[in-house]
């Protein structure tokens, strides 16, 4: 199965994305934000830990990939693996807990391809169809 593809939008940048559980979808939706970011693929030097929480998958899929570019240009954090669980805290909240691996990434050594300002709420859909999982995210760019 695929990871996800690139869908069309006329200003900004637009991902499908696929996942066998719903933890792999977002794991898949971070892996489509860095890859068009960065070719570097970082070591895994680095351990960070983020606990987030929303009212709906939706929610938490854009602070999930918001929190990344936040580390990304805030702290130089480039993961290159995402340890997620995403759990119930009650009936209508979300919570996502990740161990993210990663190492801190150089500008000046490696180059950004594409900046990417935030994930967006613009046509955003997480739904289950069948067994499988999909999503459909615009990044402002």
């Amino acid at each position: 199965m695929k990871k996800f593809e690139i869908i069309e939008h006329t200003a900004d940048l637009g991902i499908r994305v696929y996942g066998r559980t719903l933890e792999e979808l977002f794991n898949n939706a971070a892996i489509g934000l860095f890859g068009f970011m960065t070719e570097h693929r970082p070591k895994r030097k680095i351990e960070e830990k983020i606990i987030l929480e929303a009212e709906d998958y939706e929610e938490l899929l854009v602070t999930w990939l918001n929190e990344l570019i936040s580390m990304f240009f805030t702290y130089k954090f480039l993961p290159s693996r995402y340890g997620i669980k995403i759990t119930r805290d009650e009936p209508q909240e979300k919570v996502l807990e990740g161990t993210l691996l990663g190492e801190e990434f150089d500008p000046y050594s490696n180059k950004i391809s594409q900046e990417i300002k935030a994930a967006t709420y613009h046509n955003l859909k997480v739904e289950k169809i069948g067994k499988k999982w999909q999503a459909e995210i615009i990044f402002d760019v």
